[in-house]
Parts: C-alpha cells; sequence; structure tokens
C-alpha cells in the first residue's frame, strides 16, 4: 500500500484495526512464559484463528504477530531461529486470515534495548535492530507498518527512521500513564509533545496504545487531537487486569469498550482498535456502537 492510498483508506473513519494479540493467543493456550512469537513457528493454525477472528469481527487492519520479532528481543526470549524466518512467517499467518478483506501490517515494537542512562546501548544497535526487521516485513509483504507501545521517545524515534526508508505508510504510537501532570511515558515523554514530534518526524498516523483502559484513553484521544494534524490512533487494554479462575480477566467488557470508541471517534480519530485483553467481541461491539445513527 502507497502512503497516498493509506490517505485515501482514512477518508472512510474511522478504519477499525484488530484488539489484543498477546493476551488473545494466552487464551488459546500459549503457555506461561511462552513467547507469542514461539507460536509463528510452532502453533501456526492458533495464530491465523485469532487473526482471522478479528477479520470476521470487521477489523480493517491486523497486526502480524511480530511484535516481539527484532532480534535482541528474540535472543532475550532463547529463540534460536532467525529474524527473517519468524517474521516472514508471521506475516505469512496474517495474510492468509486477511484474505481480500483486511490489510496487514508489520508489527514493531520496542527493541529490549535499553539506551544509557538506563542501559549500554548505541542508537547504532537499535538502529541495526530496526533496519533488520522493518526490511524483512516489507519484504515479506506487509501493506503497513505499524510501531506500537513505545515508551521511550529515542528508540520510537529511531524505528520511525528505519520504517520511513520505504514507502509504505507507518503508525506509530507510544503508550502513556496517567500523571497529576498530564500523561507521559514511562521515561517522561509528555503525550503532546511526543506525537508531534513523531509527526513532524514522517509519521503518517500517530497515537497512543496500552497501559490504560477506555476511558482514560478518550482523554489521551483528545489531547493527542489538540496536538498534531495527522490521523490520530487510539487503541487501549480492555481496562485493568484481574485474576479469574480462569485466568487472567480485564475489567472492562465489549459494551464500556464500545462506548469509549464510539466517544473517540465522535471526536475525530481515525483508527481504532484494542490492546491488551480486546477481543474480537469488543471490536465488532465498538464498530456496532460507531455505526448507529
Amino acid at each position: 500500500m502507497r502512503r497516498e492510498e493509506f490517505s485515501q483508506l482514512l477518508a472512510t473513519r474511522p478504519v477499525w484495526l484488530d484488539g489484543g494479540l498477546g493476551s488473545m493467543l494466552i487464551a488459546a493456550g500459549l503457555p506461561p512464559g511462552h513467547g507469542p512469537e514461539r507460536w509463528n513457528l510452532e502453533q501456526p493454525a492458533r495464530v491465523e484463528a485469532v487473526h482471522r477472528a478479528y477479520v470476521e469481527a470487521g477489523c480493517r487492519v491486523v497486526h502480524a504477530n511480530t511484535f516481539g520479532c527484532s532480534q535482541p528481543k528474540l535472543r532475550a526470549a532463547g529463540l534460536d531461529a532467525d529474524v527473517a524466518t519468524v517474521n516472514r512467517a508471521a506475516v505469512a499467518h496474517a495474510r492468509r486470515a486477511a484474505g481480500e478483506r483486511a490489510l496487514v501490517a508489520g508489527d514493531i515494537g520496542p527493541t529490549g534495548l535499553s539506551l544509557p542512562p538506563l542501559g549500554n546501548a548505541t542508537v547504532a544497535d537499535v538502529e541495526a535492530a530496526y533496519v533488520e526487521q522493518v526490511d524483512v516485513l516489507v519484504a515479506a509483504g506487509v501493506d503497513l507498518l505499524s510501531i506500537e507501545t513505545m515508551y521511550d521517545l529515542r528508540e520510537a524515534l529511531v524505528a520511525l527512521a528505519a520504517a520511513r526508508r520505504h514507502d509504505l505508510p507507518v503508525m506509530a504510537s507510544m503508550t502513556f500513564e496517567a500523571r497529576k501532570r498530564g500523561f507521559f511515558t514511562v521515561m517522561g515523554n509528555p503525550l503532546a509533545g511526543s506525537l508531534a514530534t513523531l509527526a513532524a518526524a514522517g509519521a503518517d498516523a500517530v497515537g497512543c496504545n496500552c497501559s490504560v483502559g477506555p476511558d482514560t484513553m478518550v482523554a489521551m484521544a483528545a489531547e493527542a487531537l489538540a496536538s498534531v494534524r495527522v490521523p490520530v490512533v487510539a487503541q487501549p487494554n480492555a481496562g485493568l487486569p484481574r485474576t479469574t479462575p480462569e485466568g487472567i480477566g480485564y475489567d472492562a467488557g465489549p459494551a464500556e469498550f464500545a462506548h469509549a470508541c464510539a466517544a473517540m471517534a465522535a471526536a475525530g480519530v481515525a483508527l481504532l482498535g484494542g490492546c491488551c485483553g480486546t477481543t474480537p467481541a469488543h471490536l465488532a461491539a465498538a464498530r456496532a456502537a460507531v455505526a448507529k445513527p
């Protein structure tokens, strides 16, 4: 997909992204401590089934299971397979599920490397990891690139620069928490300034994902809309995690999620989806709520 085509797609707002992937794989039987990226090779049918469920729920974009598939992340997970093998497999699973009904986004998360003062990684280390993964994702045929759950603006900018080497649309989202003085990442990066910086650096859409539930995301989206002129992305969690007899659950059901999505769509958010704990039911409910006259 060319960037011009992405702009045309956004003319029919909102564009529906998928929801939680890792949490859905856990619900499908992913063992504790077993990274989701492993299932690209070990359980391809289960990965594809999750993607297909989101497509059936009406999602226009599904994220390939590549969030943790940079070289540093794969190494930390003890996965010896090379970056190309794991990323190509993930894109293939998403593509089969998407068919002609949905687009496939190459999902790019933090590398796990820490820049000073928290760690000793260099910008060159981070850049090499992102360039490698992005090049594989583009060669594998993704329609767009989605940088998400970034908590260090410096790393997000390196990821964006790697993505901008190609002529594909790029969404860039960071994860913020609510503090007394406003919304900040754990590294202290403020929401408005961070998203404006990413937009100025060439992101086709910017926004927020993870960390917070639907209600807090409504406030974050409002600040994002007031801070940038590019399309805004919002992907909240399904509330807070809680322990249930069946495992980890979340306290925001489809109805609450849908109510928040309707508010964000009305405010002008261009791309709506979910993060941890959200399911195809959450996205289907949100689509129905937004479609109501």
